[in-house]
C-alpha cells in the first residue's frame, strides 16, 4: 500500500519539477532586441571558399533592418555565439569586399541561451563610424553578422543596421 503511495508522490514532484524547469527556458533561434521588442533572425548565411557569403536559409528579403539595437538572444542548442562582424552587401559579391570584427560580451543564460551584448553596434556614434568604415552606403546597406559555431560549421545571422 506505501509503494504506490511512494510512487504517486515522486511522479507528482517530477511533473512540479519539469513545469518550474520550462517555466525558466528560452524560446529557440536568434532574437535582437529591440525597444519595440524581440525581432527572430531566421535567415542566415554560409562563407564560401572565395571569402563571399551566400545566403543559405531565405534571402536578404527576410532580413530585418533594426535601428536600435539592445542585445541578442541566442539559444541554438549545441550552437554557440562565435563572433560579431560589420559589412556591406558587397560582402555577397566580393571577396574583398571590406569587413570589421566587432568586439561583443556574453552572458550564460541558461546551459544553450547567450546574450550578447555589441557595445559598438549599441552606441550611434561607434556604429556610424564602423558603417563608414565598411564604406557602406543606401546602395549597399551595412550588415551585422552574429555568427554562431558548432562543430567547425558556422552560420552568420544577418541583420541590416542604419542610423535614424
Amino acid at each position: 500500500m506505501i509503494r504506490p503511495v511512494a510512487v504517486a508522490v515522486v511522479l507528482v514532484c517530477a511533473l512540479m519539477q519539469s513545469r518550474v524547469v520550462s517555466g525558466q527556458s528560452y524560446q529557440s533561434g536568434v532574437f535582437v532586441a529591440t525597444p519595440h521588442g524581440p525581432i527572430e533572425l531566421t535567415a542566415w548565411a554560409e562563407v564560401m571558399r572565395s571569402g563571399q557569403l551566400r545566403m543559405a536559409k531565405a534571402s536578404l528579403g527576410n532580413v530585418p533592418t533594426i535601428t536600435d539595437f539592445l542585445a541578442i538572444l541566442c539559444n541554438l542548442p549545441n550552437w554557440r555565439p562565435g563572433g560579431v562582424l560589420i559589412a556591406s552587401e558587397l560582402i555577397f559579391s566580393d571577396e574583398r569586399a571590406e569587413r570589421r570584427e566587432v568586439p561583443y560580451a556574453l552572458k550564460l543564460k541558461n546551459i544553450s541561451a547567450f546574450e550578447v551584448r555589441v557595445e559598438d553596434v549599441e552606441r550611434k556614434d561607434r556604429l556610424a563610424q564602423l558603417i563608414r568604415d565598411v564604406r557602406a552606403s543606401a546602395e549597399d546597406p551595412a550588415y551585422v553578422f552574429i555568427v554562431m559555431a558548432a562543430n567547425g560549421l558556422n552560420r552568420l545571422y544577418p541583420f541590416r543596421v542604419k542610423i535614424d
